[in-house]
């Protein structure tokens, strides 16, 4: 009774941060340039003593302009001598705040690139993230006159816990971020201790699912991609049996591959819940189907997870066992700094966080261009960004392409649109990440199946150059027979991929089979290197050597 009493305290706490978010987001909207042009001062006068601040007169600057003359536009190598000297503890090199960790992302190729946090660059996420996602859906609960119980939630991403030689925190920024909870993990996350399931452990899904589904109270999932809700689900629909034959004797199946302390630990703090495990056997017996997870959550208020346009599928997927949950569709950010977050459910429109970084915006296809201020976007257009962030990055190119889709008040509503770099281009069609998802989107649903492992790639073994699209499928199709569909796809999606192919400037597009796992594998390869299983996102174009060699060594 204690447990449940300090569980709906933290959880309404959680609830009232996450309504104070709401609110922020909604000031800032009324005036988000002067918010962000006051950041940025802040930033630059907290950091004019560090070495990069006086190797770039940073006491000297009083306006972006003066910004904008003093620091190039910069990528990740340019800071690589900075952070490797950071990493071994060196100070007041790149900020002048403690660093309390470094964020681990997978990098393009897989090959981990190493990002600081700092407690200011770490609030963002605090603050805009599982807070915010509670309180619409408690809002949401509100207006559709249901009472909200607060209850624990569902995080399904796994921790690595893994250190620097020198002890410092180095992971994913979803971890890192999460760890501002920790001492009150288990009343606000379905955890049996302060700490998360770790992919060290073993059987890191087993463990999630597993006091997921001991908890009938839960109230909300969240993951960082909706990949990963797909990747547990599968897990759930082949265990579950298992997993209510532990939770109805107490269990741990032998079955279960976990480190012999861990597997200890974690006996001690369970006991039978034969009751629960009925109840539980009766609802997955009835079948996977839209009222899955009202059935066996009746509280769940919200899923929370990152939805864009690289994620729409498996989005879709989850909705299909879902129905009548609302999907709150997160955030928008990197490793790098949070960009912006979702301030409705249902929606993938996001507003800008002036209190996060600084932005810039580059228009799409004019390298070289003048910068611009968010203050200057226009609906419709697309953009590249430029973040400066309180951790040490300064006008720091994300390689993202953002489309504003409108405005908040006075603040842009953005979507992301496309990795650069990601973009085909044999005659100066420009054929773009998004144009291929809709083409192979407009392909599922003619065919009434949902195709998520493909890519495309320039094949230039033949002259003129011609797109090949690769598949990793058990869908049964004729492929050849459908070349001419997809290329119509493709010319509605890109006209002037239409015009170029009239030309005879690129020849007929091609399809190949996809040798069975070689997506699952690559993602094994990049977890191998470092990276988390929640940064490995969906590969849909071979945009780095490492991809091409091996993506196409394994096409059938």
């Amino acid at each position: 009774m204690e447990h449940k009493l300090l569980n709906r305290a933290a959880m309404r706490i959680m609830v009232i941060k996450g309504n104070c978010s709401l609110k922020r987001l909604a000031r800032s909207s009324r005036a988000p340039m002067e918010q962000n042009a006051a950041l940025l001062k802040k930033i630059i006068r907290a950091n004019k003593n560090t070495e990069f601040g006086r190797a770039h007169h940073f006491s000297e600057i009083r306006s972006i302009e003066d910004f904008r003359k003093n620091v190039p536009i910069s990528v990740y190598e340019d800071y690589a001598p900075y952070l490797e000297r950071m990493k071994n503890g060196e100070k007041n090199i790149l900020t002048s705040s403690k660093v309390l960790g470094f964020s681990r992302t997978s990098g393009s190729s897989g090959v981990p690139k190493y990002i600081p946090a700092t407690s200011a660059s770490l609030k963002a996420y605090v603050r805009y993230t599982w807070t915010r996602a509670l309180a619409l859906g408690a809002q949401e609960m509100k207006r559709q006159g249901k009472r909200y119980r607060p209850g624990r939630g569902v995080f399904l991403s796994p921790a690595t816990n893994e250190t620097l030689p020198n002890g410092m925190l180095c992971s994913n920024i979803a971890e890192i971020g999460a760890r501002q909870y920790g001492r009150f993990y288990p009343y606000i996350l379905t955890l049996p201790t302060g700490r998360l399931f770790d992919v060290h452990d073993g059987d890191y899904i087993y463990c999630i699912c597993r006091w997921a589904l001991a908890d009938p109270d839960v109230t909300f999932f969240f993951s960082v991609f909706f990949s990963l809700n797909v990747i547990q689900l599968a897990y759930l629909k082949k265990n579950w049996q298992m997993i209510v034959d532990d939770i109805e004797k107490g269990e741990i199946s032998p079955c279960v591959e976990l480190k012999p302390e861990v597997r200890a630990d974690l006996i001690k703090r369970i006991r039978p819940m034969p009751e629960r495990a009925k109840y539980l056997r009766a609802q997955f017996e009835q079948g996977f189907d839209e009222t899955l997870f009202k059935r066996i959550w009746p509280n769940l208020a919200v899923i929370c997870s990152i939805g864009n346009a690289s994620f729409q599928s498996a989005a879709e997927y989850v909705r299909s066992l879902a129905q009548g949950i609302p999907f709150d569709f997160s955030i928008y950010g990197a490793s790098e700094g949070l960009v912006a977050a979702v301030p409705q459910l249902e929606t993938t429109d996001m507003q800008l966080l002036t209190d996060s970084c600084f932005y810039e915006f580059i228009r799409s296809g004019n390298d070289g261009g003048t910068a611009l201020t968010l203050d200057q976007l226009q609906v419709g257009e697309k953009y590249e960004i430029l973040i400066t962030t309180q951790a040490g990055l300064y006008r720091y190119h994300l390689k993202d392409v953002l489309e504003v889709r409108g405005f908040c008040g006075a603040c842009p509503l953005i979507s992301f649109v496309y990795r650069k770099g990601q973009l085909f281009n044999i005659a100066g069609e420009k054929f773009s990440e998004e144009d291929a998802r809709t083409t192979i989107d407009m392909f599922g649903k003619a065919h009434g199946v949902t195709i998520d492992n493909w890519y495309f790639y320039q094949d230039e073994s033949v002259h003129p150059n011609r797109y090949s699209l690769v598949v990793e499928s058990d869908a049964d199709i004729d492929w050849d027979a459908c070349i001419d569909e997809l290329e119509d796809y493709m010319g509605q999606c890109n006209k002037r991929y239409v015009g170029q192919r009239e030309k005879s400037f690129i020849d007929r597009l091609i399809v190949q089979k996809q040798a069975p796992g070689t997506h699952a594998a690559w993602a094994e390869r990049c977890v191998s290197l470092g990276a988390s299983a929640g940064q490995v996102k969906p590969v849909h174009s071979l945009d780095t050597p490492e991809k091409r060699e091996f993506f196409l060594s394994r096409i059938q």
